[in-house]
């Protein structure tokens, strides 16, 4: 089975973080996980400063998503292995969120209140709603509701469902030892139903430092989780820059017209 995607700007633009949450088959949880020799320090150093080395390998997820909540923002940023997605976005906890994914064109989005705005290229625009955009109605900014059926978007509206989606499944066995990543000392977690891993930090406050698919090389399949406790400009669009997608008719209730029009003159 292959991973699961979750759709975050039409058809075309997969969520490919929700990797995370979807559990392999026995022949992908057989293969190899990511190259860590490629992305952290084979060097070992000493225990972690912070003693979160000495914690089972649950309780110190627990203790990274607690400290992720209580840091009050963050940031994650980093390109995944399935289309190549790049996504940078700031988180607000209990506010909403603010920034950018890109899969070929480039996707703004703001969230606040459990409303999702999205602004981008007229041709990006047109696959979210179905519809013809022109220029005018692309430089305007889309509404769309988290809670709205299978669009995924939810998973940028708030950052405990993100960091649900990403990190809520269970760690196998305990931690590794201290490793350097990106020179930051941390202990990785293993996730035994995606093959993915989580590194939290060996050294003052233990947050997620870095989370890497399997398959993860470089810089690909790996999101970074940054700026804690910054700052984070969360710019809702006024009413006049803004539409709502439910107000333009789709491509298919334009063809069901001409059908409906063909029907009535048949009779």
């Amino acid at each position: 089975m292959q991973l699961a995607t979750r759709r975050v700007v039409g058809v075309k633009l997969a969520i490919a973080v929700t990797i995370a949450m979807t559990a392999c088959s026995e022949a992908e949880q057989a293969a190899e996980s990511a190259p860590l020799a490629q992305i952290a320090s084979d060097e070992e150093t000493a225990p972690a400063e912070n003693g979160i080395d000495q914690l089972p390998g649950d309780e110190v997820l627990e203790t990274a998503v607690t400290n992720l909540d209580e840091a009050g923002s963050f940031r994650v940023h980093g390109t995944t292995l399935a289309d190549d997605m790049t996504i940078d976005i700031a988180f607000k906890v209990g506010e909403g969120s603010a920034g950018t994914v890109t899969n070929g064109s480039e996707v703004e989005l703001v969230a606040s209140e459990g409303v999702i705005y999205i602004t981008s290229d007229a041709d990006t625009l047109a696959d979210v709603v179905d519809a013809d955009i022109d220029d005018t109605i692309a430089d305007k900014w889309f509404r769309v509701s988290s809670e709205e059926s299978e669009s995924g978007y939810s998973l940028f509206a708030d950052s405990a469902e993100f960091a649900d989606a990403l990190l809520g499944l269970s760690v196998e066995g305990d931690p590794t030892s201290v490793k350097e990543v990106d020179g930051v000392p941390a202990v990785g977690l293993s996730f035994a139903e995606s093959g993915g891993m989580l590194w939290v930090a060996a050294e003052g406050e233990p947050l997620p430092v870095r989370f890497e698919e399997k398959g993860a090389s470089g810089k690909a399949g790996v999101l970074n989780f940054t700026d804690f406790g910054d700052d984070v400009d969360i710019d809702v669009p006024s009413d006049d820059d803004v539409i709502d997608p439910a107000e333009l008719p789709s491509e298919d209730d334009e063809d069901g017209g001409e059908s409906d029009d063909e029907d009535g003159q048949s009779e």
